[in-house]
């Protein structure tokens, strides 16, 4: 994974060995959240107490494979490509991507050393592919992305839950987390077992019964102008190169929440994700770990839950 940022990372010890893969902080009392007062110190420090679980989901992978954001003076940058003078131990990928016709450097957060010198590049989210490295055209999940771009939030959760009574009936294995920001993605496991074509497919089909659910709150319209306030379900997160935002990931908003694995018995009316910040929610994750972790485990089988929608379809007519 390549991530962009400024600012340069000071590195002790000799030339090789551990020495040499020892970050130092660079600014470590700059505000990355002006009205919290949160300073760069204090985000490499969340990153530090999640790595266990973020750092599992990065593992040999595209989901090893990230993109990157910086917040400077309130702005997202988002930049790939990881800066040309990255040190050799941080392990950067090469794939080119088809949509802008070139190459791009990726950064590969799969240790603790790496990411530290991310985040001092001034990241704040971290961005992951789907795919692991080694199989960058089977994605190990589906990911439906509730956008509600001013819908209320408790619309998101009506559609979650009933996205997930839908793959419950399907007897589809689904997980979600928060986006960190106003939205909730659901997250299909797959093993590596599917092609992202077969995956984005699935993925429209799963949004389209959520929109027959739920159609007075949702809708698969993606331009802003055509939702009418409804909740997006966003199937388009599905392709080669596209990336979500990781779990435990902190956003550049204010309160500075984070991406935060829940439960599906949390997922009610009462839930707030602005609850889930950089400050409360490490002795979350501590106690419940990570509810997350099995979409990388298990794999859904496409075919037999085809093979039950086409069984029911001649009682729905």
């Amino acid at each position: 994974m390549r991530i962009g940022g400024a600012s340069g990372v000071a590195m002790s010890g000799g030339a090789s060995g551990a020495d040499e893969r020892r970050v130092t902080i660079t600014n470590p009392a700059k505000v990355f959240w002006p009205e919290e007062g949160y300073t760069k110190a204090e985000l490499v420090g969340y990153y530090e107490v999640v790595a266990p679980w973020l750092l599992a989901l990065f593992e040999g992978s595209a989901a090893g494979v990230d993109a990157v954001s910086r917040w400077d003076q309130r702005e997202v940058v988002f930049q790939k490509d990881a800066p040309e003078w990255t040190p050799d131990w941080v392990r950067t990928e090469r794939i080119h991507a088809d949509d802008v016709d070139r190459d791009i450097d990726y950064f590969v957060v799969d240790d603790l050393d790496s990411l530290r010198y991310v985040v001092n590049l001034g990241t704040i989210p971290l961005h992951l592919w789907s795919s692991r490295l080694s199989s960058l055209d089977h994605p190990d999940w589906l990911v439906l992305d509730l956008d509600p771009k001013g819908a209320p939030f408790t619309d998101v959760v009506k559609v979650a839950r009933a996205l997930h009574a839908i793959l419950d009936d399907l007897a589809l294995p689904s997980y979600v987390k928060t986006s960190g920001a106003t939205g909730l993605h659901i997250v299909l496991p797959l093993g590596a077992g599917y092609d992202y074509e077969v995956t984005r497919t699935f993925a429209r089909l799963l949004a389209v019964m959520g929109v027959e659910a739920e159609p007075e709150i949702s809708t698969i319209a993606r331009p802003l102008r055509s939702r009418g306030g409804k909740v997006y379900i966003d199937f388009g997160q599905n392709g080669r190169g596209q990336t979500v935002v990781a779990p435990f990931s902190a956003r550049p908003l204010p309160g500075a929440p984070v991406s935060c694995p829940l439960r599906w018995e949390e997922v009610t009316a009462r839930l707030d994700p602005a609850r889930f910040t950089i400050k409360t929610a490490p002795a979350r994750f501590d106690k419940l770990g990570d509810p997350l972790a099995p979409v990388l485990k298990g794999r859904i089988d496409v075919a037999a839950a085809l093979r039950k929608l086409e069984h029911r379809a001649p009682a729905s007519r």
